[in-house]
């Protein structure tokens, strides 16, 4: 079995299969964790980490039940950097077999019973009953002209790289608020630009919304007077202004910053999958894909009717499924 990716869904499913007896080979195009070390230094995760508790329940960021990034980093809300240190601390404990810096350039997929996937790397071609794909969307950003990313292996590797001032956030849901959180410490000042204003909105479920870590620093930067929150679309964008229906924003800075998330599509996964109107993956209840036999999905596109596991603790409930 091949698993493509060797980040938190590779290495979860990896572990899990190689406790299951299934021999499997993991191919990583860059570094293990290498999402979590392309992120900007101050982003943290939202979601806390935390050693235990009485209903036995692992740590909410763990890939496996008894690991525990609260405990390993003695952190409770991890940077990047430090999250692939936990993660390399996985791969180090069940001796996984992962292929760093092998780029897979492509993938055909079994036609027919008794046929295996091919697969084609910068490091050689491989062959295998299964693949499992598990490499992850932060490195399929969606792109907007005359915008920029912080972070993803751009020269903006941290917040303090941007020029201070004013600037403009396309996008509200937790990355444009980790942006605005982090320049508005930095003591600048920021408009945020999304038109389905999820600053506003109540979900029971973060998947649909803000997490609770988030709210709170919607608040602070409520009250900090910095932050001018736009409930409208970006009509127009240039490297200067930014216009809506209603607003005209300059943007003289810097060119404005791009957190309208990620596409998959873009990846060898738009070759495997079918995708829905909505961009997710088409799946099995057995998360496998509806175009070919044989592939399967794991990470934060895995979506079921109205559930969407886009979190660390939801999807590796998915990895038992997938061994299965």
């Amino acid at each position: 079995m091949i698993i493509v990716g060797a980040g938190p869904a590779g290495l979860g499913i990896g572990g899990l299969l190689k406790q299951s007896g299934l021999d499997c080979i993991l191919l990583e195009r860059g570094k293990v964790g290498q999402s979590f070390l392309s992120w900007p230094k101050e982003t943290k995760f939202i979601s806390p980490s935390f050693t235990g508790n009485f209903f036995g329940m692992p740590d909410l960021n763990a890939i496996t039940p008894d690991s525990s990034p609260a405990f390993g980093l003695q952190t409770e809300h991890p940077t990047g950097v430090k999250y692939a240190k936990y993660l390399n601390d996985v791969l180090g404990h069940f001796k996984l077999d992962v292929r760093e810096q092998t780029n897979v350039l492509d993938i055909t997929p079994a036609l027919k019973d008794g046929e295996k996937v091919q697969i084609k790397t910068d490091k050689g071609d491989f062959s295998c009953l299964f693949i499992v794909w598990a490499g992850g969307e932060f490195h399929y950003p969606k792109s907007i002209p005359h915008t920029i990313r912080v972070g993803h292996g751009t020269e903006y590797s941290s917040y303090c790289d941007l020029p201070r001032g004013k600037h403009v956030v396309i996008g509200g849901s937790e990355s444009g608020m980790d942006v605005a959180h982090c320049l508005v410490g930095l003591g600048d000042e920021v408009t945020v630009i999304d038109p389905t204003a999820p600053w506003g909105r109540r979900e029971s479920d973060s998947s649909y919304g803000l997490s609770p870590y988030t709210l709170d620093r919607v608040a602070e930067l409520k009250a900090s007077g910095k932050v001018t929150f736009v409930d409208e679309r970006a009509e127009t964008i240039t490297s200067t202004t930014v216009t809506t229906q209603s607003h005209t924003i300059d943007v003289s800075q810097c060119p404005p910053i791009d957190a309208t998330g990620f596409d998959i599509s873009k990846s060898l996964a738009g070759q495997l999958f079918e995708f829905d109107d909505e961009g997710m993956p088409n799946i099995t209840e057995n998360d496998e894909s509806t175009a070919f036999s044989n592939v399967f999905l794991v990470g934060p596109h895995v979506a079921h009717g109205n559930a969407i596991f886009c979190f660390i603790y939801k999807y590796r409930q998915r990895f038992a499924v997938v061994a299965r």
